[in-house]
Order: structure tokens, then sequence, then C-alpha cells
């Protein structure tokens, strides 16, 4: 009997073992650097024939889902596609994931041996890298594994030396007078020499416009005179200039206008004066850390780098300008920020026109501090501003007699709910508890017809092909069960938040007929606050779902 019951153990366990292999939810998983060196074998499309060959070829794989980062290093792991499916995995949607080889996965020897040798093995994860016959299955080979960890030292050592030398290729082509960057600024073409080094030319149609605005400002014309200006000559910002290849648009044709915020970029950049200023910031690549920057000591400053299109001596009086209009408004952002009083509205207004935040001002009026919201920003097209604003105390006021209003309509339906709201929470809990264990019951009972079916086949009742057709009708109605149970979960935990919500907001909205109207006050009731050029202003409170509509200085509320 002993030998009848340990053949039995047996062929469970092979069975077991088989349906184990069968049961795989499988994702390939993909990856192409910036690097120009990347052989065309490695192509997303290469990588992918070769992932779903490879499951072509052995059974036991269900293919779920394709992730492609393209133009990511491996050095780190902050890749879209990477970290969906790593979300997708943690909530087991996939449990096997093949790649082409290892440094298709990441080139970073401590996390991809961390990914391989712990965190898959805890999630019960099988990886499988196919060019380099790897398979965690197989890992309990000794040699296998070690293969693994210099396989990981080979790709980051591989790493390490190509960032090292595009630093050095960088450092030398800065010091021979290169630019390195993107883009050439404006006012400047960058073009490759015949030694190979990229450097800046002056740019005849662009140039004159840089001279245009130094001269400008040095006249007395700020920023947004500037721009305005700039507008009225039809000339186009940098990006629309590389777009369509001239500097300046047709009589009829619509343009956008300069930012201020750009000129200033422009009257502040040493690179007119004939000056490269490069590696302000610097990333390892190898580590797979973020750029950071880096202290002027250790910037490349190249001088007569490239032809200058401004004088040293006019870039030096724009900058003594700059200088004393920056310093006046850095003491008045100072003494706001030193200031004790602020406005209890902070955050909460937005523009009606552009629906962008408003910016929040402060003035003295003798030992009082008055606030005031503007928007100032450009329309697209058009120098024009949005130039919606309002004052602190017109604010306070319309919006206190919306809420007044409000709070006297539905006073009744108010305190309705709330009294209420103790008995639904109750009611809610027991619906939930009621129908999740419906769903409970369902499922524990296709478990346990799972295990009659597995007795009946070990038992010769009933052949592998019965055996596999009804278990996996089994499994569906399962996997459709627990679906159900996660989205009522989800459903009432939505309904719960919703119901909880609304009783704080209610409870605070009661509180405001006493209570003083402070920041966390003001942060309960209020989500934003639209200010329309129109005398209109759209409030919309957290315990109402629709917008208030009212006009200025508290007149008659309506609703949108």
């Amino acid at each position: 009997m002993a030998r009848t019951a340990n053949r039995r153990a047996k062929a469970e366990e092979a069975l077991l073992s088989k349906e184990s292999g069968n049961s795989f939810q499988t994702a390939i998983y993909t990856r192409i650097s910036r690097d120009k060196k990347e052989k065309p074998s490695d192509s997303i499309e290469n990588q992918i024939a070769l992932c779903e060959s490879y499951i072509k070829k052995n059974d036991g794989h269900n293919l779920v889902g394709i992730y492609k980062d393209i133009a990511k290093t491996g050095t780190e792991f902050e890749r879209p596609d990477f970290e969906k499916l790593v979300g997708e995995v943690r909530t087991g949607k996939v449990n096997c994931i093949i790649v082409k080889d290892l440094s298709r996965f990441g080139r970073n020897y401590t996390e991809l041996g961390n990914f391989i040798e712990k965190i898959f093995p805890f999630l019960g994860v099988r990886f499988i890298a196919v060019n380099d016959n790897l398979d965690t299955f197989h890992m309990e080979d000794p040699n296998k594994s070690l293969e693994v960890i210099l396989k990981n030292i080979v790709n980051e050592t591989y790493a390490k030396d190509i960032s090292k030398k595009v630093s050095s290729s960088h450092q030398m082509r800065i010091k021979q007078g290169g630019f390195i960057c993107g883009a050439a600024p404006y006012g400047y073409t960058a073009r490759k020499d015949e030694d190979g080094v990229r450097r800046l030319y002056v740019d005849e149609n662009t140039a004159s416009i840089v001279k245009e605005i130094f001269d400008a400002y040095l006249k007395g014309f700020s920023t947004l005179d500037i721009s305005k200006l700039l507008f009225e000559k039809k000339v186009y910002i940098a990006t629309d200039y590389r777009k369509f290849g001239k500097a300046k648009a047709d009589e009829n044709e619509l343009i956008r206008a300069w930012m201020p915020t750009t000129i200033l970029q422009v009257l502040k950049n040493r690179v007119y004066t004939g000056t490269l200023i490069q590696g302000r910031n610097q990333k390892h690549l190898f580590e797979g850390k973020k750029r950071e920057r880096l202290d002027e000591e250790h910037w490349t400053i190249t001088e007569d780098a490239h032809e200058a299109i401004i004088s040293l001596d006019t870039f030096e009086k724009v900058q003594e300008k700059i200088s004393s209009k920056s310093n006046s408004i850095k003491n008045s952002r100072k003494e706001n920020k030193n200031a004790k009083d602020d406005t209890v509205f902070r955050g909460k207004l937005y523009c009606g026109i552009c629906k962008r935040k408003m910016s929040v001002h402060r003035q003295k009026s003798g030992n009082k501090t008055v606030f005031y919201f503007s928007c100032n920003r450009f329309r697209e097209f058009t120098t024009e501003k949005c130039g919606t604003s309002i004052t602190e105390a017109t604010l306070e006021k319309t919006v206190k007699a919306a809420f007044e209003a409000i709070l006297f309509n539905n006073s009744k339906s108010y305190k309705a709910y709330l009294n209420a709201y103790d008995n639904l929470r109750i009611e809610m809990d027991k619906k939930k508890e009621k129908e999740i264990t419906e769903i409970e019951r369902k499922i524990l009972g296709f478990s346990r017809l799972q295990s009659e079916y597995y007795e009946k086949y070990v038992l010769g009742k009933w052949s592998k092909e019965d055996f596999e057709r009804e278990k996996g009708l089994l499994g569906k109605k399962k996997a459709e069960l627990e679906s159900l149970k996660e989205r009522q979960v989800a459903i009432f935990e939505k309904e719960v938040f919703e119901l909880e919500e609304r009783h704080k907001y209610l409870t605070a909205l009661f509180k405001g007929k006493t209570k003083k109207w402070d920041k966390d006050f003001v942060d309960s009731i209020i989500d934003k606050i639209f200010i329309g050029k129109d005398n209109t202003i759209e409030i919309k409170f957290n315990f109402e779902e629709t917008p208030v509509i009212t006009e200025k200085l508290g007149r008659k509320t309506r609703r949108s």
C-alpha cells in the first residue's frame, strides 16, 4: 500500500508541475537606448519577434502584453513601460517576463541582480532571457547563477565605459570651442567644421533681431514692451523660426507673441558676446543618476568660441540694468514672504479665460495690507493679456454672499442628510458585507469543485481531456467572480469616500455660520474659484456638484 501511495503522490506532483507550466501569464519586455551604436538586431521589432518565437516553441505561456521603452537607457529603471510592467506583476496579472537578453532589461548590476535574485522570486515571477539561455526556474544551478552575475557585470562595465567615452568626447569638443547642446541659440546656427567639431556661426536672418532686443532694452523698453514691438513687426518666436525657416511672418499670418521671460533669457545669455558656457549640468550615465546642477566653478567657459553679436560693453550695461530691477523685485518678494498676514484665498483663484492660477499681490494702505489677484498672461496669437483681476475685499464679500445663499436655500436638505449619515453608513456596510460574502461563497464552491474534479481525474474516473475542459471552465468562472469582487469593493469604497467627504463638507458648512473664515475653513468648503472678465465669478464649492455663478460685489446668485 505504501508503494501505491508513493506512486500516487509522485503522479500528483508531476501533474501539478505540468499544471504550473501551463499557467504562466507572460509579458514580453523590450528596450532600445539612444545609443547610435545599437545593433540592428536589437531593434524593438527584432526583440519582439525573438521572444514570440520562444513562446511558440515552448508550451505553457499565455502572452498577455508587450512592453516597449524606446530611447531609454538601461542604467536606470525609471522607464514608463517598465514601471507599467512592474505594476502588472504586483497585481498578479503577469507572472512571467521574457526579454531578448539581460542587457535589454537593464545594465545596472546591483538593480538587475536585486530583481532576479530577490524581487522576482518573492513575487513568484519567472524570468527568461532568451539569448543568455537564462530561466530562473533553473537558477538552483550555481553555475547558472554565476553566469548571470558575470553577464550583469559585463553589461554594467559596458555602460561605465560608454559613459566615460561620452564624457571625454564632450570635454574634448568643448575645449575646441564646440557646441554640444541641441538647438543653437536664437541668432546663431550650428554646423560641423572639417575637423568634425560642431560650432556656432552668426545667423544673418536673426542676428539683427537680437541686436534690436538689446538696443531697445537699453533705451528703456521693458521686456513686455519689447515683446509687443516684435509682435508688431511679425517676428517669429525661436521655435517657429526653426519650424518655418524664416524670421518674420507674412502680413496676414498669425504669429505667437514672445514671452517677456524669453526676452529676459536672451538679454542674460553670454553666448551673444562670443563666450560659450557649457557643462552646467552633469549626469552619471552608468549610475543612472538624475541630472544635477553644478556650481559655477565647475562650468566649462570658452572665451571667443565664436563671433559675437553683442559687444561686451553693451552686454555689461544690460546686466547692470537687469540687476538693479531684479534687486527691487527680490526685496519686495522677501517682504511678502516674511509678512505675517496673508490671504485665505491663496491658491484658490483661477483665470476664467486661460484657466490658470492667478497671481497674488499685496499692497500697503497705511497700516493695513490689501490683497488683490490678477492674471497677466498673454492670450494665444496676441500680446493682449487676460486682464482678469479682483480685490480680496470684493472676492470675500461675493463668496460669503454665495455661501449664505446656498445655506439658506438648502439648509433643510443638508440637515436631513447629516442626521441620516450614521444610518446610511450602517446600511452601506451591511450591503457591502452581504454582496461580498455571497461572491466569496460562490468562489469557495468552485474551489471545492476543482478539488473534486482533480480527485476524479487522479482516481481514473475522468479522462485527461474531460478534466482539462472542466478545470478550464471552473477557472474562468472563478476569475470572473474574483474580478467582480474587485469591482464591487472598489465601488463600495468610492461610495463610502464620497459619503464621508460630503459629511465633512456639510459639517464645515454649518460651522461656517459662526466660524471665522480662516485658511483651513476656506480649504474645507471651496475647491476652485474662476474670475471672469465679464464681472462674473464661478465658485466650485466642495459640497455642491454644480458650480455657483454669481456677479461680483455679492449681487444675486444664480446657478449654472
